[in-house]
């Protein structure tokens, strides 16, 4: 299972009169008598701060690693150390921040739907752009569910997040096609902040950028809002208590209908229970002084009587809180008003979002509980540790948490989906990781009252890959995973062989009738194109394969095309994209760059790619069309501020009302298909000055 970069600051406590730890020692017991058979609340905030002593006195007997290891000072300092909440500046401590260093995991492929053909219109008006649903060209893993991205667009504009600023482009200056760069603001207001501004979303003429204050523990909303000429105006910029919400191949924001949905995860290591909970808020930001954000009393998203209690054992409680907020009717000065449901479970998760609900797969870690130790290795009885999970379910437009008690766990989003009235996912072993199953399970399973384990016949052994490192996608019919060679998206060594990978197809209507593949090559992206799947990955030092999987009839590998020469730049599903034609035929596009004496790649390097396009004809056969190439450098009156780690990438292919940019580091490139071949017919330089 690949690991995560979540880098995490403390949820924190307030000092004042309340129950001491001698109190709270009068109660207690074993992990099984902390958690609950049933979806139930904390009685009150004295329970809730009675469950954290009893969980970091059981953590402290098994010899767990974090509990009990509060600084040794005073009470009042601890507190001021670890309050979450009204976020005064003295009262605030970064505990964490996002890691740059050689060892880090590089961003793992991910995949979804191919973009859509989408009419621009060469008119704003505001009625029809807030009626209207967000009009996406992300390549989003649903179709009714837009995600976070660094672009967007709006009518005829294409909105570019870098470098902690948003940047507009009008595709049609004067009424025809074109490209011209009309506004750039920065989403940051301070060049001394310590923000991670990450990824937006667009909803009528609003743009909602998301990022992470470490200066103050919070999630960031920023709002703009557009004018008919492309001018960008700060509405609104809203704080919510949270750790950092990053991952690195998730995205932490999505829009389904009008609703902006989040989570937000808060850990509960290491906190005092002797001291009353200040419980997180979401503020709006009023105006900057000359210390500080000064920012308004806000309003509470829960208490200690909104939180669920832990239903399964864990040393490692981690509080997860889903929020859903309207955005139709939120304007100037408003509170985001949200709705948010809070739950505890163990710290190890994934994060699916459906039309409908909002799913969260928790499992304890292997190594949750000794310091050290691997719990595969170490528990008396393994199955145990492999079916410790939960499956969650928040509904989005109204309804109570529901759950379901599972075995396993999916190795990300992309493993999971809800179709057809069933929820399904492909399954590792929690020991065993090469160990597969597909899982699946009437949605009508899921219990608000009592969760309980699915029938075992929901269960269908999978066949392995013999690795557990692989991609994974579904399709209307099929679930798909491929095997890669390693964790990393880099092209092998001279003189080194990777490959042949082993690939199944499994049909999700009959389970238990997998079709076993071979491509040339290991997969590290697989992408879905209509209900087809594009592969990706290295077989030797020559050059990038990209095979066609044509699941029309019985599966087969119809085509695979050696992008000599050239590697693959970027893992994140966004970096990929695809126009499909009614025909079949159709056109992809995904970062590359050439081979040079360092071909291995990481985010936070920051380097601009190129963009390498190919065509495909109705049979999946694919020829090469060519590179919008990667422009100069920025110009050099230019100078990044703040977020200057690409953390999501810097590159994006896009196709929209029929014609071709990329967007590559500083510069907005189009192109135009010439006999099959693309053609670069004008650029525009984002950091130019304007």
């Amino acid at each position: 299972m690949k690991a995560r970069l979540l880098a995490a600051a403390a949820l924190m406590f307030a000092a004042g009169g309340c129950a001491t730890s001698e109190e709270f020692a009068e109660r207690g017991g074993h992990l099984g008598r902390l958690t609950s058979e049933r979806l139930e609340r904390f009685e009150s905030e004295r329970a809730f701060r009675q469950y954290l002593y009893d969980a970091q006195r059981e953590t402290r007997r098994q010899g767990g690693w974090w509990a009990g290891r509060l600084p040794q000072e005073s009470r009042v300092a601890r507190s001021r150390r670890q309050v979450l909440g009204p976020f005064e500046e003295e009262e605030i401590v970064v505990t964490g921040t996002r890691l740059v260093r050689q060892d880090f995991e590089a961003i793992s492929p991910i995949t979804t739907v191919g973009a859509e053909q989408l009419e621009l219109t060469a008119t704003l008006t505001t009625d029809s752009l807030l009626s209207e649903l967000p009009q996406s060209i992300t390549n989003n893993q649903e179709r009714a569910v837009d995600e976070g991205d660094i672009v967007k667009r709006i009518g005829p504009y294409l909105i570019v997040l870098q470098d902690g600023r948003l940047f507009t482009v009008n595709l049609m200056p004067d009424g025809r096609p074109g490209l011209r760069l009309v506004d750039r603001e920065n989403v940051y207001r301070d060049t001394h902040e310590s923000d991670w501004i990450d990824e937006m979303l667009v909803y009528g003429r609003r743009i909602l950028v998301t990022g992470y204050s470490y200066q103050l523990g919070a999630t960031e909303i920023s709002i703009f809002v557009m004018s008919d000429d492309g001018q960008l105006t700060r509405e609104g910029v809203y704080y919510i208590s949270s750790n950092d919400y990053y991952d690195s191949d998730n995205y932490a924001t999505r829009i389904v209908g009008n609703n902006l949905v989040f989570y937000t995860p808060i850990s509960l290591r290491g906190i005092d229970p002797d001291m009353p909970v200040r419980w997180p808020l979401v503020r709006r930001w009023l105006r900057d002084d000359e210390r500080e954000a000064v920012l308004t009393d806000g309003e509470q998203m829960f208490d200690a009587e909104d939180i669920y209690r832990p239903i399964q054992e864990t040393t490692n409680p981690t509080v997860y809180t889903v929020s859903i907020c309207p955005l139709g009717a939120t304007t100037r000065g408003d509170e985001l008003n949200c709705r948010s449901t809070a739950f505890v479970a163990p710290g190890d998760r994934t994060i699916y979002v459906s039309p409908e609900h909002v799913y969260v797969w928790a499992a304890a870690s292997q190594w949750e509980d000794r310091q050290g130790e691997d719990r595969c290795e170490t528990a008396e009885d393994p199955t145990s540790v492999r079916a410790a999970a939960t499956l969650y379910q928040v509904p989005l437009f109204g309804g109570d948490l529901r759950a379901m008690r599972t075995e396993g766990m999916p190795p990300n989003q992309f493993a999971m989906a809800a179709a057809e009235g069933e929820f399904r996912a492909l399954v590792q072993d929690m020991c065993e990781g090469t160990e597969l199953t597909y899982f699946h399970a009437p949605l009508g399973v899921f219990r608000r009252d009592r969760p309980a384990f699915a029938d075992p016949r929901r269960y269908v052994s999978a066949p392995s890959l013999e690795t557990d490192d692989f991609e994974v996608r579904f399709t209307e019919d099929y679930v798909v995973y491929g095997a890669r060679s390693d964790w990393g998206t880099s092209p092998p060594n001279a003189n080194e062989t990777l490959g042949p990978a082993r690939v199944v197809a499994l049909p999700t209507h009959n389970p238990a009738q997998p079709v076993a593949l071979q491509t040339s090559h290991e997969v590290i992206r697989m992408e879905r194109l209509g209900n087809d799947m594009v592969l990706t990955g290295y077989r030797d030092r020559r050059g990038l394969n990209i095979s066609r999987l044509d699941l029309s009839a019985r599966p087969r590998v119809a085509d695979t095309f050696v992008l000599e020469g050239r590697f693959e730049t970027e893992g994140r599903s966004h970096a990929f994209n695809a126009m499909l034609e009614e025909d079949g035929s159709g056109a992809i596009g995904l970062p590359t760059a050439a081979y040079d004496e360092d071909t291995r790649r990481y985010p936070w390097e920051s380097e601009d790619s190129d963009v390498t396009y190919l065509t495909f004809d109705a049979r999946g056969q694919f020829s090469f069309a060519g590179v919008l190439e990667r422009g100069a450098n920025a110009d050099p009156s230019y100078e990044c501020e703040v977020s200057c780690v690409d953390w999501y990438g810097n590159a994006r292919p896009i196709f929209t009302g029929g014609r071709v940019f990329a967007l590559t580091g500083a510069h907005l490139v189009e192109g135009e298909m010439r006999d099959r071949r693309i053609v670069e017919t004008r650029r525009v330089d984002l950091t130019a000055q304007r």
